[in-house]
């Protein structure tokens, strides 16, 4: 009879295989030769495979990593249907990876499950924290393909596009719509966790000054993007690149999110 162990090892190697997998072959789909849609089609289906695998692992473990990996997968597919930007996964696939990795090898903390706390309020926080990353990684990715097709205007080849690759004005609403999305999900996250930091109800035995602080940077850089989009007319170009930096100062939140975690802690 196999245990539960070897069940949840068998699906941690599944999900992390199909996302490896869903960047390289994503990556081959941006190729114009006649088998790049083929490429592109099983990358879907690894990306799809992890997805899954991910979502179970999360489902059964609770851990972040897996949560916030499951959360970006799905946060990608609905792209897919939304937008049609397919390519995406190119993207987030990779960076999925790296986060399940540094679950599984560098961070102790982010492989805790998160059922120490069943009060509504910290449920509330810890979820609109992995959402509001998750569309923030998502922003990135479509910031890169943004850009890329920009560039490709400019030196007018065309040519060299992918089949069915999404115009310029569908991938600026959908970078604008979600930048908005994670930055509500980032406010609520913030809000939650202030009022339980002025009830006093955090754990006191962890210090939240390095988790506190970066997700304040992360706040204030998001909404900084949405004014300057909004108020001055910022054309997408400017806002893609500020959304890539934007991911820099998240992918440090990450590492401190998972280091200050409260819950992490015995």
């Amino acid at each position: 009879m196999v245990n539960s162990n070897s069940v949840s090892l068998m699906i941690s190697i599944l999900d992390l295989a199909g996302f490896m997998l869903a960047s390289g072959l994503l990556v081959m789909g941006f190729r114009t030769s006649s088998r790049s849609r083929l490429w592109s089609r099983l990358g879907h289906l690894m990306f799809i495979v992890g997805t899954l695998a991910s979502t179970t692992h999360a489902l059964l473990q609770g851990t972040t990593a897996n949560m916030l990996a499951a959360t970006i997968a799905w946060s990608t597919i609905i792209s897919w249907f939304v937008w049609q930007i397919e390519l995406v996964g190119a993207f987030t696939s990779p960076v999925i990876a790296i986060i399940l990795m540094s679950g599984i090898f560098f961070t102790t903390n982010s492989t805790q499950p998160l059922v120490a706390h069943h009060e509504l309020g910290m449920r509330t926080h810890v979820a609109a924290a992995i959402l509001g990353q998750a569309f923030a990684i998502l922003a990135c990715g479509m910031s890169l393909l943004l850009l890329w097709l920009d560039k490709k205007l400019k030196n007018k080849q065309l040519a060299e596009l992918p089949l069915k690759f999404p115009g310029i004005n569908t991938l600026n609403n959908a970078l604008y719509a979600t930048l908005w999305t994670g930055f509500i999900f980032i406010t609520i996250s913030l809000l939650t966790g202030s009022l339980y930091a002025v009830s006093g109800l955090m754990p006191g035995q962890t210090s939240l000054l390095g988790k506190v602080t970066w997700a304040i940077l992360v706040w204030v850089w998001y909404l900084s993007i949405l004014v300057l989009k909004g108020l001055m007319g910022y054309r997408p170009q400017k806002v893609a690149r500020m959304s890539l930096v934007g991911f820099l100062i998240l992918a440090v939140s990450w590492f401190g999110i998972v280091t200050w975690m409260p819950w992490g802690r015995s």
